[in-house]
């Protein structure tokens, strides 16, 4: 039977299709909006952390301790979560839950096997923790030695027609996942394939279901099946890493212009529209980083053994044509970039580089060796090398184009955590949040984009501390417009506005306790609490409830957009004279 889906979406199949790989996908049964949360996928087939998480996660439902936390500012002290630990499997000591009830749920669905093959990994290698794709692969084998549920059994070795169209498109069709075993066993060259057979041979060992070459082709094809279809819920900025695959969540096909997009809460999936999607349209997520040059992107889609022929592709589209004409450009009256005609008009430039240029831009750009270890001086020669091959996008205005966007966050990353760099990391933050990432993700309920404002504001955290105690001179910075700006602004307000668009925004793309929401909601509880300030909060809880009121509307602008933007226009100057070795304009 085909994968049982959740309201609100079908499995539509299209044999004619010429290209295999878009020949089943999710189709929407009733319209939705940017930020409609479309489909919810809290039954995966597999789920588990990163081998490198695998301690730090709770192995069930995939939550994370929340250690306490204090950070002391101008603003408040502020205190978040509470120390939650996780214990370890009394068997293996391997796998760890940040309960009884995850831990019972886990044993029934694959670790009372999967505990006596922690065992073998430690008598045979000597550590408790296995690489995750050996051990995905292990625990299918092992769920499927056991007899594992129908679901598993269809999408890892086939399916069968029971007459019923449960997928909207035929159940003869439905033959289990996908695995694309001829494309893998090509790709470059076969180095790939080799890797897969050492992964599988490995996940055939541990799990102990040693059977010949038929019980390693099983595994090299599992393999394949949960590259192709897996989910990789990487988030480096909350900590969150493994494997999420759902057989249903798995038919979505890929778009460079993307009209959804996945969010992952645990052991739950969450597809939520990007864009506007009528009844009966094609659902589409973006498999890569779609703002990357055409090229970059083609090399990235490798992995999924298809080219893509969506607008973006076939027309050569960069972020600022997709930018351009984008529905969601509306939605940013509420945002950093208020400003709706200049994210339909862009001020760039294009005759100063051409989009075959930007491409050759950002291979000589990856192809920069990245110093091993901490060494300031060569991160700072490595960001200098990168700013000098960006020069054509920054002499063409082309803020948003990568690789400058990443060079400007690479370097304002390590610049936060440097007494002596940290207030210069502040501008460079405004100007990705108001220049580049605005262009790049048009709908600013998109996580990144909160991200970018929940920084923002845990560095005005900083400054405004070092502001009130007097030893911002103190950290050396001699830039006279950013000092004067940060000694006249009211940072509280500007963090309280900002918080309030993380939230309001927040509130729409993300799960209700991802941990920069939560983050958001806490800091902003703390910054209303303060004594002095029910003018200026009253005004931005009007302004957040209405921001076309005249009055609200100017004091956002003077108060908080101003500085921002303020802040923002100092950035491309002091990269400049940080990795140029301009001279400082003085403002």
């Amino acid at each position: 039977m085909p994968p049982h889906l959740p309201p609100g979406i079908r499995i539509h199949h299209d044999p004619s299709n010429p290209n295999p790989g878009k020949r089943r996908s999710l189709t929407a049964t009733r319209p939705f909006s940017p930020g409609d949360e479309i489909a919810t996928f809290s039954n995966p087939l597999l789920v588990l952390p990163d081998n490198a998480t695998m301690r730090t996660t709770c192995n069930y439902c995939l939550r994370r301790p929340s250690p306490t936390t204090t950070t002391t500012t101008t603003m408040a002290t502020t205190t978040s979560g509470g120390q939650h630990q996780l214990k370890a499997c009394t068997g293996c000591k391997a796998a760890v839950y940040c309960g009884a009830a995850c831990q019972r749920a886990h044993w029934r669905a694959v670790h009372r096997a999967e505990c006596k093959m922690f065992l073998r990994v430690r008598e045979q290698a000597g550590r408790d923790w296995l690489p995750t794709p050996v051990r995905a692969v292990a625990q299918v084998l092992l769920m499927l030695r056991a007899g594992g549920d129908a679901a598993v059994r269809e999408a890892f070795e086939g399916g069968s027609d029971d007459g019923n169209d449960r997928g909207g498109g035929g159940g003869w069709w439905w033959s289990g996942l996908e695995g694309n075993v001829e494309g893998f066993e090509s790709a470059d060259g076969g180095v790939v394939w080799k890797d897969f057979e050492l992964q599988a041979a490995a996940a055939v060992v541990y799990a102990g279901v040693l059977g010949g070459d038929e019980v390693l082709a099983k595994a090299r094809e599992i393999l394949c099946k949960i590259q192709t279809n897996a989910f990789n819920r990487l988030d480096a900025d909350t900590g969150m890493a493994g494997i999420f695959l759902d057989a249903g969540l798995a038919m979505v096909n890929h778009s460079c212009v993307p009209n959804a997009f996945i969010g992952f809460d645990k052991r739950t999936a969450v597809l939520r529209a990007e864009r506007p999607i009528q009844e009966g349209g094609e659902i589409t997520i973006s498999y890569i980083d779609n703002t990357l040059p055409k090229a970059v992107r083609y090399e990235a889609l490798k992995l999924y053994h298809f080219r893509c022929n969506c607008p973006r592709c076939d027309d050569d589209l960069d972020v600022y044509d997709v930018c351009e004409t984008s529905p969601n450009i509306p939605l940013n009256s509420f945002s950093l970039q208020p400003d709706l005609e200049k994210l339909r008009n862009p001020p760039i430039d294009r005759s100063k580089v051409t989009k075959a240029e930007i491409e050759a831009i950002y291979k000589k750009w990856q192809a920069l060796a990245k110093p091993e270890g901490g060494n300031e001086g060569e991160h700072l020669k490595l960001a200098k090398a990168r700013w000098e091959l960006c020069r054509p996008l920054v002499e063409a205005r082309m803020w948003a184009a990568e690789p400058l966007p990443t060079t400007v966050l690479e370097l304002a990353t390590r610049w936060q955590t440097n007494y002596k760099m940290v207030v210069y990391a502040l501008p460079l933050l405004c100007f990705l949040a108001t220049e580049c990432d605005p262009f790049k993700l048009v709908a600013p309920f998109m996580p990144w984009r909160i991200k970018g404002i929940v920084a923002i504001v845990k560095l005005l955290a900083v400054t405004g501390e070092l502001t009130a105690s007097g030893a911002l001179v103190a950290t050396g910075c001699t830039h006279e417009g950013l000092l004067g700006t940060l000694v006249t602004a009211d940072q509280v307000s500007m963090c309280e506005a900002l918080l309030r668009l993380a939230v309001r925004h927040g509130s729409v793309g993300a799960a209700e306790d991802w941990d920069v929401l939560q983050q958001a909601k806490s800091i902003l509880e703390d910054v209303e609490s303060l004594p002095g300030r029910e003018q200026e909060s009253n005004m931005l809880r009007a302004w957040a409830k209405d921001p076309e009121d005249p009055e609200c509307a100017a004091f956002f602008e003077t108060q908080v957009l101003k500085p921002i933007k303020t802040l923002s226009s100092f950035a491309v100057e002091i990269l400049e004279v940080m990795l140029a070795g301009k001279s400082v304009v003085r403002r």
